[in-house]
C-alpha cells in the first residue's frame, strides 16, 4: 500500500501544476530569435540555463507580471514576451503542491516568492532575463540594479551564448500595459488585519 502512495501523490502533483524537468525535458522548438511584430513594443526573453538543481524540480517556478501568472519556466526553457512600453512588476514564484498560494501574497506568510523587481520597458528595446537558482551570471554580465536573487537582467552577449541551448516553453505572449496596478484581493485582507492589530495596540 505504501508503495502506491508515492506514485499516486506525484500524479496528483503533476496534474495540478506545470511539471518540472524531473518528469522530462522541455519539448518545445530549439531557440529561434524573435522579430518584434511592430516598433511600438519591447522584446523580452526570459530563459533558464540547464543545471542539476533545475533538472531535479518536480514543479517549475512561475513568472508573474503585475500579479498575473504569465507562464512557467522549467530547466532549459525560454519564454518570449512582447511588452507595451511601461513599467512592469516581475515576480518569480515557486509552486507548492500544485498552487502558487497567491492568497498569501503580500503578507507575512508569503513563502512562494523567489524574486521580484520592476522592469522599465522602452519601445524597440530588447531585454534578456536570466533565471538561475544554482549559478549567478558571470561577473560584469548582469545589469546593475535590475536583479533580485536568481532573476537577473543580463547582457545580450551572455544571453545569446546560453539561449542557443534552450527550448521554447510556450508561444510568444504579448503583454499590454495596465493603467492601474492589479491589486490582489488578499492585500486588503492583510491591510485590515494590520489596522485591527494597531487599534488594539499590538
Amino acid at each position: 500500500m505504501r508503495r502506491l502512495l508515492l506514485p499516486f501523490s506525484i500524479c496528483l502533483l503533476v496534474g495540478c501544476s506545470t511539471p518540472g524537468a524531473f518528469f522530462g525535458d522541455v519539448k518545445g522548438e530549439p531557440f529561434i530569435a524573435h522579430t518584434l511584430s511592430d516598433e511600438n513594443h519591447a522584446l523580452v526573453y526570459l530563459y533558464r540555463p540547464r543545471n542539476d538543481w533545475a533538472d531535479q524540480e518536480l514543479e517549475a517556478p512561475g513568472l508573474f507580471l503585475d500579479n498575473r501568472l504569465i507562464g512557467s519556466l522549467p530547466s532549459n526553457g525560454y519564454l518570449v514576451l512582447e511588452f507595451d512600453a511601461a513599467n512592469y512588476k516581475l515576480e518569480m514564484r515557486r509552486p507548492l503542491a500544485g498552487s502558487f498560494w497567491t492568497l498569501l501574497a503580500d503578507g507575512p506568510l508569503d513563502f512562494t516568492l523567489i524574486s521580484s523587481f520592476t522592469l522599465d520597458a522602452a519601445v524597440g528595446a530588447t531585454y534578456y532575463l536570466r533565471y538561475d537558482e544554482d549559478g549567478p551570471p558571470p561577473q560584469n554580465s548582469a545589469s546593475e540594479g535590475n536583479a533580485d536573487g536568481p532573476l537577473q537582467l543580463v547582457s545580450a552577449e551572455l544571453a545569446e551564448q546560453e539561449l542557443g541551448a534552450t527550448r521554447s516553453v510556450q508561444p510568444m505572449t504579448r503583454i499590454a500595459a495596465s493603467q492601474v496596478e492589479v491589486e490582489r484581493p488578499q492585500r486588503g485582507f492583510w491591510r485590515s488585519i494590520g489596522e485591527s492589530l494597531d487599534k488594539i495596540g499590538i
